[in-house]
């Protein structure tokens, strides 16, 4: 099962990464998960969210544990001066139900003076992709590390919207979402100007 740049087995009802290596940010991102010694043998379920979307209904306490595994971890990352290029559902694994992470290596960048470089060419068809991508006709090119929040927020409402398929909008999802409290941070992700995206929690 390839999650990310993860190429994940089962074996014995333990899981594996396939393709482990050396590199920093592969190890820093197996760091990030933040399991004791990374160890999977604890985890009983395991999927990308692209199929866990399939089989569960996302609701406010999905959403929300998702929101607050993905705050934790992006946090490891910005402590190490990395941010990502940006991210869809399949990016993302999904772990006892209840637990978000990002796991694609691969879109993982440093940080320089508040920038990160995009040099890998990307389909400008992706629904998840921040809007600085598809105006952009260059690469490589530079853009600020919190642009990726759009494509979290996009993310976010794209499974919201698997509850009801009548709403054809992100912005008609987003609305029935008011009175809860990522709205807020859902609103912020979707900032017109990439550097006043914030990921702000309650």
């Amino acid at each position: 099962m390839l999650v990310g740049s993860l190429d994940i087995y089962q074996k014995n009802n333990k899981y594996y990464i396939d393709n482990v290596n050396q590199d920093d940010i592969f190890l820093m991102l197996i760091d990030s998960f933040q399991l004791d010694g990374n160890d999977f043998s604890t985890i009983f379920s395991l999927s990308s969210l692209k199929e866990y979307m399939k089989q569960v209904n996302f609701n406010n306490v999905t959403t929300n544990n998702l929101l607050r595994s993905l705050y934790q971890q992006l946090d490891f990352f910005r402590e190490r001066k990395y941010s990502i290029s940006f991210m869809d559902v399949s990016d993302i694994m999904v772990i006892n139900n209840d637990k978000f992470l990002f796991c694609n290596a691969d879109k993982l960048l440093d940080i320089k003076n508040g920038k990160i470089l995009i040099t890998q060419i990307y389909d400008k068809t992706n629904i998840f992709l921040p809007p600085e991508f598809i105006t952009n006709d260059t690469i490589p090119f530079s853009i600020d590390y919190s642009a990726f929040y759009y494509s979290l927020g996009i993310m976010v409402l794209h499974c919201l919207q698997q509850k009801d398929k009548k709403l054809y909008s992100f912005e008609e999802i987003l609305d029935c979402y008011k009175e809860y409290n990522f709205y807020f941070t859902i609103s912020q992700f979707l900032n017109i100007n990439p550097s006043k995206r914030k990921f702000i929690i309650f």
